[in-house]
C-alpha cells in the first residue's frame, strides 16, 4: 500500500508566496515531515492546511507522533515564529495531537541551533514532549516508547 503523501506546494492560501517548503507522509503511527527551509509565515499557514487535509485523509485511531527532517536550513524570520507558535498552540481534537514531535536537525543545516530554542520553547508551552535529534533514528527510538506508553491500557482508578 503506497504512503499517503502531501505537500505545502499543493496549497496556496495567501497572496504572498511561501518560502520553504513542507511534505508530508504518513508512515505507520509517525507523521513525517520533510521541512526545506528557510520559511515564511505564509509557509506555515500552507503547512497547517496541508496537515489538516492529511490527517482528514487518514481517517485514522489510536495515537500518532511526528518527526519533522529539516534539510537545507530551519531559519525563519520573527513573524514566522511566531505564526508557528499560534499554531502549535491551537487546541484541535486530541486525534488530530500527536503524543510527542521530533526534529531531526543535522550538523549541516543553518540556523539549527538557533532555531532548537525557539522551537523548544514553543513545545514546552504546551507540554507536548519534544525533542531535537541528528538523525531518524534516534528521532524514531525517542518517539517509540512514548507511542507505546499511549497504546497502553490504562489501569482502572481505585
Amino acid at each position: 500500500m503506497p504512503i499517503p503523501k502531501i505537500s505545502t506546494d499543493e496549497v496556496k492560501v495567501t497572496q504572498f508566496a511561501p518560502h520553504g517548503r513542507v511534505d508530508i507522509a504518513m508512515d505507520g503511527d509517525v507523521l513525517q515531515y520533510t521541512c526545506t527551509g528557510p520559511f515564511n509565515k505564509e509557509l506555515f499557514d500552507c503547512m497547517a492546511v496541508t496537515q489538516a487535509a492529511m490527517l482528514r485523509s487518514l481517517e485514522r485511531t489510536g495515537p500518532w507522533a511526528s518527526i519533522a527532517t529539516f534539510v537545507g536550513s530551519a531559519m525563519c524570520p520573527p513573524d514566522g515564529i511566531q505564526r508557528y507558535t499560534e499554531l502549535i498552540q491551537t487546541q484541535l481534537p486530541p486525534e488530530q495531537t500527536p503524543v510527542a514531535t521530533a526534529f531531526v536537525v543535522g550538523p549541516d543545516i543553518e540556523g539549527g541551533r538557533i532555531m532548537e530554542s525557539h522551537f523548544t520553547g514553543i513545545f514546552a508551552s504546551i507540554g507536548r514532549p519534544f525533542a531535537v535529534f541528528s538523525t531518524m533514528a534516534e528521532a524514531r527510538d525517542w518517539v517509540q516508547p512514548l507511542l507505546d506508553a499511549n497504546r497502553a491500557p490504562r489501569e482502572p482508578k481505585p
